[in-house]
């Protein structure tokens, strides 16, 4: 493996692999694809939390990694630069940055760094071959002279406001509009936070379309004997008739048809995306409500170690975060968010109550259930 420095560069000859990274949570990874011009071209050059997938799928953005396939990548985009911005403050208040892959290393010291924006890494074509530079170039403006560097113009406009009585926390609430294009992008994002809990999906019950919720965390724990984590995804689900469900692995319960199904179990650890639950949001009128949970199955000790969010991708809104990390005792359960319907109207509410188990859980909620210990 190559230990680059700043400035150094590798060459690779691994055409698909995965990119591994320490950068916290409260940063928003992209990946710039760049022509011959140094140029986006297009909204489709810029990759991140809102279109986590190039459209050649030669780039996928998740929340611990980033996955690529070179041999996918159109031949008229000659770099990849993969960046990091924050919505607030500098790097300067982070730990160390590290980025791996089975080829190369790279560790940032960011403890001196006063920038809001960061250019890590860029993968560029060299003499037919794709090769690794390890750049930490900074930007003190944060997104936005990071963004017209790379040829994108930014558009100030204020985003449109939310539906009266909802409760949001927006980050990057930017429009921006690549050069030679008119489609915009937008940065949007919706951040569930202690101080802003709650939001109302834009449609009503019966014709929201499908919910995706995904799970990520940081695979590996740290340590010299360190394992996989593995946490599981779940939803408890209440119907308006009374019949109650829980959807999880434990007990291979993966569906409750048509409302909710949970996609796959990832038993290693190994998965590059986490774990999806999927709502039918058209069949959200027969609901009353539903909890999404996630717990420590193994390989971590706390939810600090996980490093794990939870992200709801509605239908024609931005994305919904929130996240796992506020939590560092022993609680291996976790009640994530509630959606519930209210006169028609779904509405999310981010709960983040950390509980030791199952049944704790729901002693608080009220579900009802009779608990044995299960494995998998």
């Amino acid at each position: 493996m190559n230990n680059l420095t700043i400035g150094g560069n590798a060459k690779l000859t691994q055409s698909c692999f995965t990119l591994d990274h320490t950068i916290p949570t409260s940063t928003d990874v992209s990946v710039f694809m760049l022509t011959d011009t140094q140029k986006v071209e297009g909204d489709q050059g810029m990759v991140f939390y809102g279109a986590p997938t190039s459209p050649c799928e030669s780039v996928k953005v998740f929340a611990n990694n980033i996955k690529f396939d070179l041999d996918k990548v159109p031949p008229h985009i000659v770099k990849l630069a993969i960046t990091a911005t924050l919505d607030t403050g500098s790097f300067s208040g982070h730990s160390h940055i590290v980025l791996s892959s089975d080829e190369f290393k790279c560790s940032l010291d960011t403890s001196s760094r006063t920038e809001a924006a960061l250019i890590l890494l860029e993968l560029y074509k060299h003499s037919g071959n794709w090769k690794v530079r390890f750049v930490a170039q900074g930007f003190n403006g944060g997104l936005k002279p990071l963004a017209e560097h790379f040829g994108v113009d930014i558009d100030d406009t204020p985003a449109p406001k939310t539906t009266p009585n909802t409760t949001t926390n927006t980050t990057a609430a930017n429009t921006t509009t690549a050069k030679n294009t008119t489609t915009p992008v937008s940065l949007s994002k919706i951040s569930l936070t202690k101080s802003a809990p709650k939001v109302d999906l834009t449609k009503r019950a019966g014709t929201i379309g499908l919910i995706k919720a995904n799970l990520n965390w940081t695979q590996k724990s740290s340590g010299i004997f360190s394992s996989k984590i593995d946490l599981d995804l779940g939803a408890y689900v209440e119907l308006n008739n009374g019949k109650r469900v829980i959807v999880q692995a434990l007990g291979n319960n993966f569906s409750f048809a048509p409302y909710v199904k949970l996609l796959a179990d990832d038993r290693t650890g190994s998965s590059l995306d986490g774990e999806w639950l999927h709502i039918d949001g058209n069949a959200l009128t027969e609901v009353k409500r539903i909890m999404i949970f996630a717990f420590i199955y193994e390989g971590a000790a706390n939810w600090g170690k996980a490093n794990a969010s939870v992200t709801l991708h509605v239908p024609d809104m931005p994305p919904i975060e929130t996240k796992l990390t506020e939590e560092g005792s022993n609680t291996g359960f976790c009640a994530i968010a509630e959606l519930q319907v209210i006169a028609g109207v779904v509405k999310v509410e981010r709960i983040n109550r950390f509980f030791s188990g199952h049944k704790k859980c729901d002693e608080a909620f009220g579900w009802g259930f009779s608990w044995s210990k299960g494995r998998k």
